[in-house]
């Protein structure tokens, strides 16, 4: 019988190329519920590694077939995911490997090409240490577009090393609960399950050596103690700088990570509006209130481009997360990568540029609106600040960010750079509202 996690493996690859999974994540808890966190763990290593790497491993695999494009797209995946087990799943021993995925194809539906995967595995698995040696040097296969922007920021060096660091497995981060727990006692508590962690530049942000999965089966979870939550994501909420007692909205909260932690720098005093159109989500932000203890919350249901009167300059300050590319977490969601174009780029800054207008009106005057994404593109970060800056002139000013937490802040910009931090890329910018 074929491994679960291998055959799982293949049925998502198969239904993403078909456009039926936006974010994977949501596909590996749907399909691993029965899972052990190793099995887990194998699935997830699988499919982001064929994603990442997907013109890479079809170069290679085109070695050995000249007539690759008319092959199913079954067994594309077959060979894709056959050949980055033998590459990067040292531990597997490659007869193994080259048996389990033929035998993948025939379950699959393909019985007729087993013969083929079979002699293409055996292929590569016969110079496997010059091949390994070479996958070793691999970085992240992005857009040319994407990749001559970011040279234009960063040179090709430094691109070259970006490139090769999204390749690496993301990190784990937890939000310590401080409401609730300490920082040490929960690096005590964890430590207690066999959970190493250590501390990050964040005060309240823990990096964690376990599986997701592991670590939502601790009790400490089930408490509300922490809350998994990625370091770039953290450094955003504290760039916020909330102060206890004062009005704060989160806009297109999502699920509400930002939201639990303004409260938590709030001390649980004051007001929080989170907003957003997916009621799904908000009602998801509801269970993790209860669960964190936090109480200064008010979640609505709510289209940020058509605000009720009643909320005209009431915050203090207003946080946007905007919806974006996502292509700032490819480490994290490689899956971006075969779903975004530059066109859809553009749509995302035309969108954000008019939700920063319309929360603009929220803020009281002397107020702040903060706005970031998880997207590293010109037209989504420096973009839409320069034509923000042209619609509202004199009604706004742009304010530096840096206070100890964001030294690579420039010209009142903050970008977290995945290669720099290890964590997800994020674009940061804040203005006050003069009149």
């Amino acid at each position: 019988m074929v491994d679960r996690y291998r055959r799982d493996a293949l049925s998502l690859l198969v239904r993403l190329e078909e456009g039926k999974i936006v974010f994977l994540d949501q596909a590996y808890t749907a399909c691993s519920r029965e899972y052990t966190p190793h099995e887990r763990d194998l699935l997830v290593s699988l499919v982001r590694g064929v994603v990442k790497f997907r013109e890479k491993l079809d170069a290679l695999a085109k070695g050995f077939l000249p007539r690759w494009e008319r092959l199913p797209p079954v067994v594309h995946n077959v060979l894709r995911l056959g050949i980055f087990q033998l590459l990067f799943h040292t531990h597997v021993p490659p007869f193994a490997a080259v048996h389990e995925w033929v035998e993948v194809v025939k379950e699959g539906g393909y019985p007729a090409f087993a013969p083929l995967v079979n002699a293409v595995l055996r292929g590569v698995s016969r110079d496997l240490v010059k091949y390994r040696g070479e996958a070793g040097e691999w970085g992240v296969d992005v857009p040319r577009w994407l990749e001559e922007e970011w040279r234009e920021v960063l040179g090709k060096e430094a691109v070259s090393t970006l490139l090769r660091s999204l390749a690496l497995p993301p990190p784990l981060f937890v939000r310590v609960n401080t409401l609730r727990v300490g920082e040490e006692k929960l690096q005590d508590l964890l430590a207690q399950r066999g959970i190493p962690s250590r501390k990050t530049l964040l005060q309240g942000a823990l990096e964690v050596v376990a599986s997701y999965s592991e670590l939502l089966q601790t009790p400490e979870y089930t408490q509300g103690l922490f809350y998994p939550q990625d370091l770039g994501s953290q450094i955003v909420g504290h760039l916020v700088r909330p102060q206890p007692g004062e009005c704060v909205v989160d806009a297109c909260c999502g699920v509400g990570g930002k939201t639990l932690l303004l409260a938590q720098l709030m001390e649980n005093k004051g007001r929080i509006f989170a907003w957003d159109r997916n009621k799904k989500r908000i009602r998801t932000l509801e269970k993790l209130l209860r669960r964190s203890g936090v109480t200064i919350v008010q979640p609505a249901v709510l289209d940020c481009l058509k605000l009720p009167d009643a909320f005209l300059n009431i915050a203090d300050r207003v946080l946007l997360d905007a919806p974006c590319s996502n292509l700032g977490t490819i480490r994290r969601n490689p899956e971006v990568l075969l779903r975004v174009q530059k066109e859809d780029v553009a749509l995302c800054a035309e969108k954000q540029l008019e939700l920063l207008s319309s929360l603009l009106r929220v803020v009281k005057p002397g107020g702040l609106v903060v706005y970031s994404v998880c997207a590293l593109t010109r037209e989504e970060t420096v973009g839409v600040v320069e034509a923000f800056e042209r619609r509202k002139g004199a009604e706004i000013e742009r304010v530096r960010l840096g206070n100890g937490i964001a030294p690579w802040e420039n010209e009142g910009f903050v970008f977290i750079w995945p290669h720099e931090y290890f964590c997800d890329g994020f674009f940061i910018a804040a203005w006050r509202k003069v009149k």
